[in-house]
């Protein structure tokens, strides 16, 4: 699916966020700007995981049981 493979592209580019963040030599106005773009990957992580959860949810209440056959064992 797109939402499956743009979704670990986002956390692949959140994963790099962090691991910069915990470099040393990191000034804090570097920290400052990577911590506003993890959360901005963040929310749109959020995004597609609540549009997924939503279309799952969709699907669910759509789909229906088979109509019982007029074969009955008894």
């Amino acid at each position: 699916m797109e939402s499956d493979s743009k979704l670990e592209d986002l956390r692949s580019v959140l994963s790099c966020v962090f691991e910069k963040l915990g470099a040393e030599s990191l000034t804090e106005p570097d920290r400052v700007e990577l911590v506003a773009r993890a959360e901005v990957v963040q929310d749109q992580i959020d995004e597609i995981q609540d549009v997924v959860r939503d279309e799952e949810h969709v699907d669910m209440r759509t789909t229906h049981a088979p109509e019982p056959s007029g074969d009955r064992l008894f």
